[in-house]
């Protein structure tokens, strides 16, 4: 009964998030029209098969972590989590709440599946720093590379490095769940300075310090499928990079392939640094006045990211709301069996 209700609950907040953002879905609609069509449906072709690969990512992480699964079978739940996640920004976790009940469904491990998209968000970021690099490499090299460009990167190389780090300290499960609880307490001081409540629970610690030891035990263990899941973290920002290229003739011109990667890592950045979901209200921008400083024309930059960003938004979000019934999470019992509490 409680996975009935938690399924309504998010068909009304997915209808509430669309209902709020019709001027955004509007706004993406009639730049897609405005575009050549062929370009356009060769995008959106392209991301599908990027989400395809990614979800690889899943299953080549979890492989680490001693979970076998397959593709077509985590798909589902991929799409899924990104809909949870876009559409309940609060539930931060919801998404890995879902690989772990997924997994648990077929007697595997939450705990190592909690490993396992740990493993995914490190390799995502870590196979983005060379593309990133290049990207920044080639705005320095055409005298346009911007200061809060330059710190962003670094908020993203930070943000790997503490992953990295946090693993490493995860084969020592004690020291890391002392360093965890010293941020849930700092996280609770500073909460209270603004007279708001704790953001993370009592158990944090001792639940994160759990996954990030199997984690770092699993990556020790196995390094060459951690390395095979950067090789495909690697293919799959390939492919979301020539879905960024299908776009720019959909409105403007081929461009070389420094602009390209240049505003494909200046958009990841963002996105992987920004505090809203997606880097919604900060990446737009920013990517607009990359392409702006490379020659691309104001109208034709804005079209382009808004295409792109509203394509990576979207399809996910609407594929995922399209899947939850096929996730055991939601599926509703047999009418003559018992309801899954």
């Amino acid at each position: 009964m409680k996975r009935r209700w938690l399924f309504w609950l998010l068909v009304i907040a997915f209808l509430v998030f669309v209902v709020s953002r019709l001027t955004e879905i509007g706004d993406l609609l009639d730049t897609l029209r405005r575009g050549q069509w062929e370009w356009v449906l060769a995008a959106v072709f392209a991301q599908m098969i990027y989400h395809v690969v990614y979800t690889g990512i899943f299953r080549s992480a979890f492989h680490v972590v001693n979970i076998e699964s397959r593709v077509r079978d985590l798909l589902p739940v991929r799409f899924a989590a990104l809909f949870v996640n876009a559409v309940v920004p609060v539930a931060t976790l919801g998404g890995t709440a879902l690989f772990m009940d997924d997994a648990a469904q077929r007697g595997e491990s939450p705990s190592r599946a909690a490993g396992g998209v740990l493993i995914t968000l490190l390799a995502d970021v870590a196979a983005f720093i060379p593309v990133m690099s290049v990207g920044l490499l080639y705005l320095g090299i055409q005298r346009v590379l911007r200061t809060y460009q330059l710190l962003t990167a670094f908020v993203v190389l930070s943000m790997t490095a503490g992953l990295g780090t946090l693993l490493l300290l995860g084969r020592r499960e004690e020291r890391l769940r002392s360093v965890l609880d010293w941020v849930r307490r700092l996280a609770a001081r500073v909460a209270g300075w603004i007279n708001r409540p704790p953001p993370l629970a009592e158990d944090w610690a001792e639940q994160n310090a759990a996954e990030f030891a199997a984690a770092a035990t699993a990556v020790a263990e196995y390094p060459w499928r951690f390395v095979r899941t950067l090789g495909v973290a690697l293919v799959a920002h390939l492919l979301n990079m020539l879905s960024l290229y299908l776009l720019i003739p959909a409105f403007y011109e081929l461009v070389g392939v420094g602009p390209l990667v240049a505003g494909y890592a200046i958009s990841l950045t963002f996105r992987f640094a920004s505090i809203t979901p997606q880097g919604v209200g900060v990446a737009e921008g920013v990517v607009v006045l990359a392409f702006e400083s490379l020659g691309m024309p104001a109208a034709q930059a804005t079209a382009v990211t808004l295409a792109f960003h509203g394509l990576s938004a979207w399809l996910p979000i609407l594929t995922g709301f399209l899947v939850l019934r096929r996730l055991k999470t939601f599926r509703l019992a047999e009418p003559s069996g018992t309801e899954t509490e």
